[in-house]
């Protein structure tokens, strides 16, 4: 198709990962496998990257082409 780029339909697809949370949930990010930094906040996804605040304050950005994401649910009382 032109003016499409094959990164294109990654990043689409590679977003849809994250389409479904919300700024503030509560979540784990891994790489290969890995947990990365323990449990953090989303925060949003931008040009094909998560920007995520972990437990120590710290502010992320990781490419969502090698992640994956889970959202931490609450614990009912």
């Amino acid at each position: 198709m032109p003016g499409r780029r094959s990164g294109d339909r990654r990043t689409s697809q590679s977003r849809s990962i994250v389409d479904n949370f919300r700024r503030g949930d509560k979540i784990q990010v891994f790489s290969a496998g890995r947990q990365l930094d323990g449990n953090g906040t989303f925060i949003r996804a931008e040009g094909g990257f998560l920007v995520w605040e972990d437990n120590s304050g710290n502010r992320n950005t990781t490419s969502l082409e090698s992640i994956s994401v889970r959202r931490l649910r609450k614990r009912s009382c």
